[in-house]
C-alpha cells in the first residue's frame, strides 16, 4: 500500500512538473496597473509566462494641460508596493496636450520571491515628482 501511495504521488509530481514547464514557456501580454495622472492616464502592460516579465510598455495619454517632460520608468516591487528594485528609465519625452507616448522595455524589472510584483513609473523632469500605476502585475513566485 504504502508503495502505491508513493508511486501515485511521484507520478503526479511527475506530471505538474511537466504542466509547469510547459505553462512556462507561453507568453501573454498582461495588464499590468493604471492610474490618473497629471492630466491624462498611466497604464503598463507586461509580457509575461506568470512566473517572469520579459517585456514592458508604459503608456501616457495626455488628455489636458500645458506641455510636460517625462521620463518612464519600470520597477519590481513587493505585494504591498515597496521593497522597491532598481528603476529602468526611458529617455525623456516633451508631449502636449492629447499626445499619448509609449515606452518599450526589454528584460525589464528582476523579479524574485522578495519582489514578485511590478508597476510602472513616470517622472515629471522638471518637477522631479514620480507617478506611479496603482495596481502592480504579480508573477507565480
Amino acid at each position: 500500500m504504502k508503495k502505491m501511495l508513493i508511486a501515485g504521488v511521484a507520478a503526479a509530481a511527475l506530471t505538474l512538473g511537466v504542466s509547469t514547464n510547459a505553462e512556462a514557456a507561453s507568453y501573454t501580454w498582461y495588464n499590468a496597473g493604471y492610474n490618473d495622472v497629471q492630466n491624462g492616464s498611466l497604464n503598463a502592460q507586461v509580457y509575461s509566462n506568470g512566473n517572469r516579465v520579459s517585456k514592458a510598455k508604459v503608456t501616457y495619454k495626455k488628455t489636458k494641460g500645458s506641455g510636460v517632460s517625462v521620463k518612464f520608468g519600470f520597477q519590481a516591487v513587493n505585494k504591498k508596493g515597496g521593497a522597491q528594485g532598481p528603476v529602468s528609465w526611458s529617455g525623456t519625452y516633451k508631449m502636449k496636450s492629447k499626445q499619448t507616448k509609449t515606452a518599450t522595455f526589454s528584460g525589464s524589472a528582476s523579479l524574485s520571491s522578495k519582489r514578485p510584483c511590478a508597476r510602472a513609473l513616470m517622472k515629471d523632469t522638471i518637477s522631479g515628482k514620480n507617478y506611479y500605476t496603482r495596481t502592480t502585475f504579480c508573477t507565480g513566485l
